[in-house]
């Protein structure tokens, strides 16, 4: 399911900051130095759709409706085998093992034993996992993927954005 068009990430509201800025956070006086604590990303569960205030974190099951298309997850495989996530565009999305292929384009990402894997659905909107040891969270991120139109003539007034 290859797509080949651009896409933009976009941060709403005035919270964005200079690099400049960014690095007079991160540098401490006393020591002389950047901060050295590695601080991890926001997890949160998956909310169920359409239930409220209902949250998951196994998606193992059947295809599951992420909040958007471009959202990153977090998934912790909780046993000591090589398991999977498949993303797709629709509900028809079925599991895939790590590395298989099916007609659609779609992949099996291999998820490694006892350890988080990091993955961004691009495109893809719903998501399947290969077996309920896979502890799949949202990363909190308030960015957004929007496609650009690719410049197709030459436009020397209008900036490239």
């Amino acid at each position: 399911m290859a797509n080949n068009s651009i896409m933009k990430r976009n941060f709403p509201g005035n919270k964005s900051l200079d690099p400049a800025s960014i690095d007079n956070m991160i540098y401490n006086n006393a020591s002389g130095a950047r901060k050295s604590v590695q601080m991890g990303p926001h997890l949160l569960p998956l909310p169920k759709p359409g239930v409220g205030t209902g949250y998951t974190t196994n998606v193992s099951s059947a295809a599951y409706a992420l909040p958007a298309a471009g959202v990153s997850l977090a998934v912790y495989n909780n046993s000591g085998t090589v398991a999977s996530i498949t993303f797709g565009t629709d509900n028809t999305v079925t599991a895939l093992a790590a590395g298989t292929t099916d007609s659609s384009g779609r992949v099996g990402l291999a998820c490694l034993p006892n350890a988080y894997t990091y993955l961004a659905s691009g495109y893809s909107n719903w998501v399947i996992s290969s077996a309920s040891t896979l502890l799949v969270y949202l990363i909190n991120d308030d960015t957004s993927i929007t496609p650009v139109a690719p410049v197709l003539v030459s436009q020397p007034n209008i900036p490239n954005l």
